[in-house]
C-alpha cells in the first residue's frame, strides 16, 4: 500500500532526473495519446454529419422501445413498383401485430418512403429548359431526407393532387432565376405541374462530394410513372422497431426480397463492428457486381463511412505504442510492488511476532517480579 501511496512522488522524481532518451519517449508518447484524442474526436464529427441518418433517433424520441433506420437498394433491372410497397406494409403490418407490437392510439409503429429516377426533361415559363435525372419519391421522403426549405413547401404522399415538384435552389436559379416560385407552373416532357417550393441541398462534405447532378427536380414517383413507363422502384428505406438487435432487418430480409440488392442498417453505421467490416472490406467496397445504382444520399454516407474507418485505424495505431508503454511501466510497478510485499510483509510479520513475544515476556518478568517483592523472608 505505501508503494502506491509514494508512487505520484516517485514518478515526480523520476521525471526530474530524466535525460534526453527519457524525455524523448514522454513527449512521444503524449503526442501519440493527442493525436489518438484527435482522431476519436475527429470519428466523433464524422458520424454526426448527416441529417439522413438521424430518422430513427427523431421518430423514436423519448419512447422505450428501440428503432432501426434501415434502407434497401435494388438493382437497375431488379426494381419495385407502388403495388410491391404496399404488399410488403401489409405484411410488415401483420407480423408485428403476430408479435404484440402495436402503435400507441394516433401514432405509427413505422415509417417509410421509396424513391427511384428518371431522365426528364423540365422547361419553366419564361423559356428555361434542362434535362436531368428527376427524383420520384413516396411515403415519407423528406423526414429521412430533411432538405431546408427555402419557400412554399414539401410534397407529400397524402397530397390530392400528384402534379406538384419541388426543386433546388440550382435547378430554380438555372429556371426562373430565383427560389419564391410556388404556385409558379412548369412543363416536364411537356405536361404541366405545380411548383410545391424550393430546397437548398445539403452542405456537408460527403453530399457535396457525391452530389454530381446539374440540379434537382422531386416529383411523386406515381407521377414519373405516368411519364415514364419505365421507372421502377430503387430505394426503399424504414424506420421500424428494434426490440433486439438484428430483428428489424430480419423482418426486412424475410418480407422485402431484394434479388441482388443490398440492405443496409443505417442506425448502426458507425458502430465499431461496423466500421471494423469496412476495414477488412476496404478495397472490395469500390466494386460493384450487383447491378446497383447508389443514390447520392448513400454514396455520402459510404464517403463517411470510409473516413470514420480511416479515423479509427488511425486512433488505433496511434494509441497503441502509449499503451504497451503504460502496461510495461504496470507490469514493472507490480513485480517492484510484488517484490516489495515479498520482502517486506514477511519482516513486518516477524517483526510482530518478536515485538509481541518480547511484550510476553516482560509482561511475565513483571509479574514474577512483583510476586518475588510481595514475600516476606521469615
Amino acid at each position: 500500500m505505501s508503494t502506491l501511496k509514494n508512487l505520484p512522488r516517485r514518478i515526480l522524481n523520476a521525471i526530474r532526473g530524466f535525460g534526453f532518451k527519457q524525455w524523448f519517449f514522454l513527449i512521444l508518447n503524449v503526442v501519440l495519446v493527442l493525436g489518438a484524442v484527435a482522431c476519436a474526436l475527429g470519428l466523433r464529427r464524422v458520424s454526426g454529419t448527416l441529417d439522413t441518418l438521424t430518422a430513427a433517433g427523431r421518430f423514436q424520441g423519448a419512447g422505450e422501445v428501440r428503432y432501426a433506420q434501415l434502407a434497401c437498394y435494388l438493382p437497375v433491372d431488379g426494381g419495385k413498383s407502388e403495388e410491391d410497397i404496399r404488399s410488403f406494409r401489409q405484411s410488415l403490418e401483420n407480423k408485428m401485430s403476430e408479435q404484440s407490437l402495436e402503435a400507441a392510439e394516433g401514432g405509427r409503429l413505422y415509417l417509410d418512403a421509396y424513391s427511384g429516377v428518371s431522365q426528364l426533361t423540365i422547361a419553366s415559363e419564361n423559356g428555361g429548359s434542362t434535362t436531368l435525372k428527376a427524383v420520384g419519391v413516396g411515403g415519407e421522403f423528406f423526414y429521412f431526407h430533411p432538405l431546408r426549405l427555402r419557400s412554399g413547401s414539401y410534397i407529400k404522399e397524402g397530397d390530392l393532387m400528384d402534379d406538384l415538384v419541388l426543386l433546388d435552389e440550382e435547378l430554380a436559379w438555372k429556371l426562373f432565376g430565383g427560389t419564391d416560385l410556388a404556385g409558379l407552373t412548369v412543363t416536364i416532357n411537356n405536361v404541366p405541374f405545380v411548383v410545391s417550393g424550393v430546397v437548398s441541398r445539403e452542405t456537408d462534405f460527403a453530399t457535396e462530394k457525391a452530389y454530381t447532378g446539374d440540379g434537382g427536380l422531386y416529383m411523386s414517383f406515381s407521377a414519373m410513372r405516368r411519364l415514364d413507363e419505365d421507372a421502377t422502384i430503387t430505394s426503399y428505406e424504414i424506420t421500424m422497431p428494434n426490440p433486439i438487435g438484428g430483428y428489424a432487418s430480419g423482418i426486412l430480409s424475410d418480407t422485402f426480397p431484394i434479388g441482388t440488392g443490398d440492405i443496409v442498417e443505417n442506425s448502426s453505421r458507425y458502430s465499431l463492428p461496423h466500421l471494423w467490416e469496412v476495414i477488412q472490406n476496404f478495397g472490395q467496397r469500390s466494386m460493384r457486381l450487383n447491378g446497383v445504382i447508389y443514390p447520392y444520399w448513400e454514396n455520402a454516407v459510404r464517403l463517411t463511412e470510409d473516413y470514420a474507418a480511416g479515423l479509427l485505424l488511425l486512433a488505433v495505431l496511434l494509441a497503441l505504442y502509449p499503451l504497451l508503454t503504460a502496461l510495461v511501466l504496470g507490469i514493472k510497478e507490480i513485480r517492484r510492488a510484488y517484490r516489495f510485499a515479498k520482502v517486506k510483509i514477511p519482516e513486518k510479520v516477524d517483526e510482530a511476532v518478536e515485538k509481541r513475544r518480547e511484550e510476553r515476556l516482560e509482561k511475565s518478568f513483571k509479574e514474577k517480579e512483583g510476586s518475588d517483592g510481595g514475600s516476606e523472608p521469615s
